[in-house]
């Protein structure tokens, strides 16, 4: 069992340990700074990106203070959404905006089919740099309320469409616009950047196009170092405490690890002592035995 429970890979959508199809381990892998939030009292304030993909669980009222204080201190929070949880975090961060929970496909701009819409109207942003496509996947868009402070970094084209009916088509009365898919607000020192879709960072998807760019480039604005949130992933029951076995597990195995490379080299030091100190020991000799003989 416990065996199973160390080897079984982790399979939830969106999570940075699972390395299928529809995991983030990519983006994961991104950095050497990179640190997986299970809980919110332990995020610092701190100049850093701060990763939310896919929430699936409510925010708390905590949650949302200790956001907001990352935020203040200068930090900068991704929140990748479309039909999940990410509007009751902007509701306690009192962003105006709104993640729609209606489906974007795109009758001209895609990959693959409709509802992978290509994305090509790009404002400049640090967020936006060296950017000219970006593939979604199953998209919703953004409704930007009424706010003035709310910057629109992205839009689909002209020729997309909301498809509530899920068909990949227009209906007889659907009418054709462009829509908000990226947006940013400016939180004290911090940013806070909406991206309505997470589907665009899942391992299938994130090297295509500028995806992986895009995301190089918020890790940039974060100057290097990723929290990825995986307290509000929708999990399977046991998947923490797994995550918390497989970690002392690696932790006890990498102990043991340098303790045995440290017994070896420092066996190996004294070795290599003892072996110069003989050799040395022997010339000496030598010499004392040629200086008599002669």
């Amino acid at each position: 069992m416990l065996s199973i429970a160390y080897y079984w890979p982790v399979q939830e959508p969106y999570h940075s340990l699972n390395y299928g199809w529809n995991g983030c381990s990519k983006i994961a892998d991104t950095t050497q700074n990179t640190t997986l939030i299970l809980s919110y009292d332990q995020i610092p304030p701190e100049s850093a990106l701060l990763a939310i993909i896919g929430p699936g669980i409510e925010f708390s009222k905590s949650e949302g203070f200790a956001i907001q204080r990352f935020l203040e201190s200068g930090g900068t929070v991704l929140l990748a959404d479309d039909f999940g949880t990410g509007n009751g975090l902007l509701q306690r961060l009192g962003v105006a905006a709104r993640f729609s929970g209606k489906p974007l496909a795109d009758l001209l701009y895609y990959d693959r089919q409709w509802s992978f819409p290509l994305i090509t109207d790009f404002s400049p942003s640090p967020v936006t740099t060296n950017i000219t496509t970006v593939m979604m996947d199953n998209p919703s868009y953004i409704e930007l309320g009424n706010s003035s402070q709310l910057t629109v970094i992205a839009r689909s084209s002209t020729f997309s469409f909301i498809d509530m009916n899920r068909g990949n088509e227009p209906s007889v009365n659907t009418t054709l616009n462009s829509y908000p898919v990226i947006a940013s607000v400016s939180v004290a020192k911090g940013m806070l950047v909406m991206i309505s879709d997470p589907g665009i960072f899942v391992n299938e998807i994130v090297d295509l196009y500028d995806n992986m760019r895009l995301f190089r480039n918020l890790l940039a604005v974060g100057e290097g170092s990723l929290f990825l949130d995986v307290a509000h992933l929708s999990k399977a029951p046991l998947t923490d405490a797994r995550i918390d076995f497989i970690n002392a597990v690696d932790s006890i195995r990498n102990f043991l690890l340098y303790s045995m490379l440290g017994a070896f080299v420092q066996s190996a030091v004294t070795i290599a002592i003892i072996l110069t100190l003989s050799i040395e020991i022997l010339r000496k000799t030598r010499r004392g035995q040629e200086t008599r003989q002669r």
